[in-house]
Formats: C-alpha cells, sequence, structure tokens
C-alpha cells in the first residue's frame, strides 16, 4: 500500500495504464449497468453492500479499458513486462487481490459470476494486442468503430516464437461482451451495436477520472461509481440532477451515511457542486422542498488540495417557514424529480 492507503500511486496507475500528459482516453460505459447492479440477484442474495456494486462497476470500466485501448501489459523497471491480470486489476481497483470467502469479491469476477452472467463480461483466451480505426479514400478515420488485430491471427500467421505462444495461450482476459453486442441476438448475427460502437444511452468517461479516484483511499470505487453515477443523470438532463438523498439510496444502493459522505469528498476535490437544499425533521406530509441539485465537474476542475465545502442545513419547519423558504407543489415537480421513479426510462438505459 502507498502512503494513502492504495496499491498504486496515482503516478503508477498511469504508468500500468500506459496514460501520458496528453491522453484523453475515454470509455462509455452504458447506463443500464447502474440498474442491473443495483437490482441484481446476486447482490441481493448476498445482502452484499455498495462496496460490491461499486467494484463490480469499477472492475467492468477496467476491463473495458484493457480490451478497446488493447492493453494488456506493462513494463516494470524499465526491463520486466508484466502480464495486468486479475490480481493487479484487485489492486488497480485498490481491493486486496486475495478478496475470497464469504466476505470476498471473487464471486464478482470469476468465470461464472456476477459479471459473467450479467452478460457483461466473458473469459476468454484470444484479446487484441492493437486497435485502430478504418479510413475513407480520403484518409479521414471513422472513430466510432474500433477494429481490433487479434492475438490469434499472429499465431496463425506462425509470427511468435513458440514458446510465446504456449504462454501467451494460458492467460484469459476479460472480453467485454456487452461492448461489442448489445444483445445476444446480436451477438449470433455478428452485429456490432454494443457501447463500443454506439455511444447513444452511455456515459462518457475519462480513465484520469478512474485513475484520480482509485489513487485515493477517500474515494476508490464508491466515489468513482457515485462521480459515474450523478455525470450520467447529469448527462441525461442537461448538466443538472436534482434528487433527493432517499433516492440516490435507491438508486445506487449506497446507503445514506456512506452516500453523504461520499458527496461531500467528491465536492472537496472539487468534482461536482451541491446545492446542499435544507431539510426539515418534521416536514408536513402535503408539503416538499427542493431537492439538493448536482453538477458533475471535468477532471481539469478537479483540485488535489481538500476545499471546505458548505453543509446541509438541518431545522424544524418553523424554522424553514420563518426564513420565508420555498415548498414545492405535488403538481409543480421538475423533471429531475419525477425521474427518481423512472430508473427504467427506455431513452436513457436502453
Amino acid at each position: 500500500m502507498t502512503n494513502s492507503n492504495t496499491y498504486y500511486s496515482e503516478g503508477e496507475l498511469k504508468k500500468i495504464l500506459d496514460i501520458d500528459q496528453d491522453n484523453n482516453r475515454v470509455i462509455f460505459m452504458p447506463n443500464k449497468i447502474f440498474f442491473d447492479l443495483v437490482n441484481c440477484d446476486y447482490f441481493k442474495d448476498r445482502k452484499a453492500n455498495a462496496t460490491h456494486i461499486a467494484f463490480a462497476f469499477s472492475y467492468l470500466y477496467l476491463a473495458s479499458y484493457m480490451y478497446r485501448y488493447a492493453h494488456f501489459q506493462y513494463s516494470e523497471k524499465y526491463t520486466d513486462t508484466k502480464w495486468i491480470d486479475d490480481k493487479i486489476m484487485y489492486k488497480i481497483c485498490n481491493t486486496s487481490p486475495d478478496s475470497r470467502g464469504a466476505n470476498g469479491k471473487s464471486y464478482i469476477t470469476k468465470k461464472n459470476g456476477v459479471l459473467v452472467s450479467l452478460r457483461y463480461l466473458r473469459k476468454e483466451s484470444d484479446y487484441p494486442i492493437r486497435y485502430y480505426y478504418p479510413e475513407d479514400n480520403l484518409g479521414n478515420k471513422d472513430f466510432t468503430s474500433p477494429q481490433f488485430s487479434m492475438f490469434s491471427k499472429l499465431i496463425e500467421n506462425d509470427a511468435l516464437p513458440s514458446d510465446y505462444q504456449r504462454e501467451a495461450n494460458a492467460k484469459k482476459v476479460n472480453f467485454p461482451v456487452r461492448a461489442f453486442y448489445k444483445d445476444e441476438v446480436s451477438e449470433m448475427e455478428n452485429y456490432e451495436d454494443g457501447y463500443f460502437y454506439f455511444p447513444q444511452y452511455t456515459t462518457r468517461i475519462d480513465i484520469n477520472i478512474f485513475i484520480w479516484c482509485m489513487a485515493r483511499s477517500d474515494l476508490g470505487v464508491i466515489g468513482f461509481y457515485l462521480y459515474s453515477f450523478l455525470k450520467s443523470k447529469c448527462d441525461y438532463f442537461g448538466g443538472n440532477y436534482s434528487s433527493p438523498i432517499d433516492s440516490l439510496v435507491d438508486a445506487t444502493g449506497i446507503k445514506s451515511t456512506k452516500l453523504c459522505e461520499t458527496l461531500t469528498t467528491l465536492e472537496e476535490y472539487n468534482m461536482i457542486t451541491n446545492t446542499h437544499s435544507t431539510f426539515i425533521t418534521d416536514l408536513s406530509p402535503d408539503k416538499r422542498v427542493p431537492a439538493n441539485t448536482y453538477k458533475v465537474l471535468p477532471y481539469d476542475k478537479f483540485i488535489r488540495q481538500k476545499q471546505t465545502v458548505e453543509r446541509r442545513q438541518v431545522v424544524r419547519q418553523v424554522t424553514y417557514d420563518a426564513l420565508h423558504r420555498k415548498y414545492l407543489g405535488q403538481s409543480n415537480l421538475n423533471h429531475d424529480d419525477e425521474y427518481d421513479d423512472m430508473d427504467d426510462l427506455s431513452s436513457y438505459i436502453r
């Protein structure tokens, strides 16, 4: 562990994931993943806490990144090349690689685990060694249609030493199924309509944001998961997202205490803004008050030194009235508040 109680520092993560100062690699994550994970029977049966859900999301993001950019190895100490196996992926996600047993997380990523059962990942031995984009006659690249040169083709062409072939054949990688095929019918027809190819109903997440969170123990997988969730909502609603805390709890699976703590941490790093609407302890059943409104900020706005942030004001209704604060009528709900009970909107997750 580093001094910040993470396995890798920010610099080490950038080296492992091949990110330099000018690199702006992104992954478009499907909006449906949030609903699928929170409502997953595996998690419900185990009564898994939000860390498990957040780890599943972060692991899928990392697996998608590795496949999309054909990045499965990194150089260590200038000479040694290391394969980014499950143990290293766990450590990148700031999770013990020995996370086994009843309270462990291996059930999420194993061959017949949660992400495989949900058809987001599949373990395969073939993998891309490089990616490229098709070009038209004028040399214009189509960045929406990534193509891959596969390891198996090198073997067919006998382009690798036999000892290297044996070693590489023993490796297993995570094939991001839904990145290529939206559903089983698409896969049967070999029609590539997954989130690598169709960014509709997805959320664009910069790899630098993933690294930022994993390098900070007070953010980690929970911080990354919550930031990504809020970004998906803000993108959908045109920049801001209003939601009461209890609706956020239901939508993310994060308990209220941890949720509020993580929201504060995100704001301290200037990753989000929050209106901190007043909470009334004895609010009348016929009254509604404005929910918190959130806005996510881009990576270049994050700050390394935490800032002091406003705290939510908690008052009794008589005090709220004395301050002449406004109420929301039942017929006055804005589209953000209405959305709290509509997480299956086809226009959002499809």
